[in-house]
């Protein structure tokens, strides 16, 4: 359930975050999966935030994706309006959702891109993970160039997660529904 799609016409990224009533601008026979170039459908209702969706059929593309639930889309959208708040560092970075990493075959959840080039990715982790996993996801973004940030929650908040988050970068990032 992204919030982004490619615009079949333009071909541009069509982020969904930036459009205040999706449904009366975008039109849905333009848009695809950036990914796997499926058609999507425009998900903007009263209760959960604007969002697209696959038509019945599931992406399956090259890059390893995993679905995403409500609570993993509202981390990412308030992540992305917080970083320049919270991190004075972040206030010239362009901060972009689900950036395709082709040379890892990964899927960036934000992906922060400095003016002079430095990219760090922002992967909110709420689903189980390993620290085998997540050490692996680490390694495929330093192989690309990017430099990675964790924000652990729900059930990847863990004592362990934690502790391989400090022993590795020196920190360890937290995220908690409100």
């Amino acid at each position: 359930m992204p919030f982004i799609a490619l615009d079949t016409q333009t071909n541009q990224r069509i982020d969904i975050t930036t459009i205040e009533h999706p449904r009366l601008v975008l039109k849905k026979e333009h848009l695809v999966c950036q990914l796997c170039h499926k058609s999507m459908l425009i998900k903007a209702g009263m209760v959960r935030q604007a969002h697209f969706a696959h038509i019945a059929t599931t992406c399956t593309p090259e890059y390893e994706v995993h679905p995403e639930s409500q609570a993993h889309r509202d981390a990412k959208a308030f992540l992305a309006e917080h970083l320049r708040i919270s991190f004075k560092e972040y206030t010239n970075a362009e901060i972009a959702y689900e950036v395709p990493i082709p040379e890892v075959r990964r899927v960036a959840d934000l992906l922060a891109l400095f003016p002079m080039g430095w990219r760090v990715a922002h992967e909110i982790q709420l689903a189980s993970i390993t620290t085998d996993e997540l050490q692996q996801r680490t390694d495929d973004y330093e192989q690309a160039g990017i430099d990675v940030v964790w924000w652990l929650g729900k059930s990847a908040n863990t004592e362990t997660n934690r502790t391989w988050c400090e022993k590795t970068f020196g920190y360890a990032l937290t995220i908690y529904e409100s």
